[in-house]
């Protein structure tokens, strides 16, 4: 096992990785998308997809791997200090949802609003949150306004933004 897979091993049992469901593995691309935003670079790039961010590489990566890299024991290895609290800091982001999501629907407004937000450039967004959310509910009419206001404060309370 490489330095690589040690590594994505223990983020995947901290992050609590899954590929049961649809939703898991929804959750598993923007948990990591998140993650790599604060600068725990896992090296996985992403694209806009139906769902929001979207690596083809996470998920070919996960459905070849998780089931070696879940059982196995990490603890003669560690992170960084810096990685561990970027871990803390997306898994936290459960405890702000709202009773209004579902965890996946949660975290697929996260991220994709936070992709939106570091591509503004490509997407020809200018300045202000209107902007920023009108092309997210444009993209993603399930989300309202008013979810997607608290969802950016999230992104900005948790450094994110």
């Amino acid at each position: 096992m490489n330095n690589i897979d040690i590594a994505n091993g223990i983020v995947f049992q901290k992050m609590a990785i899954s590929k049961e469901s649809f939703d898991d593995r929804l959750i598993c691309q923007k948990k990591i998308y998140l993650l790599q935003s604060l600068g725990t670079d896992l090296g996985y790039t992403y694209n806009w997809y139906v769902h929001g961010p979207y690596s083809p590489s996470l998920t070919n990566y996960v459905y070849n791997n998780l089931e070696v890299l879940s059982s196995n024991d990490f603890s003669e290895y560690s992170l960084s200090s810096s990685a561990k609290n970027n871990i803390d800091i997306v898994n936290s982001l459960s405890e702000d949802k709202r009773a209004d999501f579902v965890l996946a629907s949660w975290y697929e407004l996260l991220a994709s609003l936070l992709y939106i937000f570091n591509n503004k450039r490509s997407w020809k967004i200018g300045e202000g949150d209107n902007a920023l959310l009108g092309v997210l509910i444009k993209q993603k009419p399930q989300y309202n306004e008013e979810q997607c206001t608290y969802a950016l404060n999230i992104l900005r309370k948790k450094g994110f933004i």
